[in-house]
């Protein structure tokens, strides 16, 4: 009787957990569905609305998003045990970014032009994910991206901070970790569903990118920026052909503006006299 009822609900089991393992499997492109529909929905503010423009301007600027995206796909290509220690660091790292945010700009005050440049964490969180992606060790990656998402953390908390225009209120900031949370989420889930084993060729080209990116844009605003040379004045080009003014006429002109008029002859004195 054990036997036959263990029968019997083995094939439940089974479709339950297809079921489970499809819906984990689409659990990807639904979140990123979702995020899509959000965005949608802010697109319908008001234009005059601090949030939409918040959000447009910085949460969704390509040095914020970029980053985020190469920490979705590389914890696709490691271990599920790596994979939640990341997770985990990415969170635990953007709590400490807002709690230790004066500590952490008063750091990056040090690098030259920093405040100009949102204190680089754009350029920052580039380079360290971008090698993330670019060695191809399994271990040494795993190792590297454990380091990359803390980092990555930590500088979009400060990133939200220093781009906060409401100041003390928490929607941004608590929006911020949001969302930079499910865009990690969405690209992870959606690439660990369908890897292949070509994604690692495609992921260090991502990587490649992403340190480039980083160490051209980090290098030009460190560069000084040069004043441009102050040319000479330029002498006027004296005219040739004096023009006379109005009070300056020929010498041979009869008339002049302040004498009396000329007197105009009779053109036909033989002409017909008024009786």
């Amino acid at each position: 009787m054990e036997s036959t009822s263990l029968s019997q609900l083995s094939p439940r089991r089974e479709n339950l957990f297809g079921v489970l393992a499809g819906a984990g499997k689409w659990s990807g492109p639904a979140l990123a569905a979702l995020g899509l529909l959000g965005a949608a929905i802010t697109e319908l503010l008001p234009v005059g609305s601090i949030f939409r423009w918040w959000f447009f301007s910085s949460a969704l600027a390509p040095e914020r998003v970029l980053p985020l995206i190469g920490v979705g796909i590389a914890l696709a290509l490691v271990s599920f045990r790596y994979c939640i220690a990341a997770l985990a660091l990415f969170g635990s790292g953007i709590i400490f970014g807002f709690l230790a945010e004066d500590w952490l700009l008063s750091a990056l005050e040090t690098i030259p032009q920093a405040e100009n440049h949102q204190f680089l964490t754009g350029p920052i969180c580039s380079v360290a994910v971008g090698l993330a992606l670019m060695l191809p060790g399994v271990r040494l990656r795993s190792w590297l991206l454990l380091f990359a998402a803390m980092v990555t953390g930590t500088l979009l908390a400060v990133a939200i901070k220093i781009t906060d225009p409401n100041g003390d209120a928490i929607v941004i900031p608590f929006s911020g970790a949001v969302i930079g949370t499910w865009i990690v989420v969405a690209i992870s889930l959606t690439a660990r569903a369908f890897r292949r084993d070509w994604l690692a060729i495609p992921a260090r080209i991502l990587g490649s990118w992403l340190v480039a990116i980083g160490i051209l844009y980090g290098g030009v605003s460190l560069a000084p920026k040069r004043n441009p040379p102050v040319l000479p004045p330029v002498a006027a080009t004296p005219n040739p052909v004096p023009v006379p003014g109005f009070d300056r006429f020929p010498s041979d002109f009869s008339g002049s503006r302040d004498g009396p008029s000329p007197e105009i002859p009779n053109e036909n004195p033989g002409g017909f006299q008024p009786q």
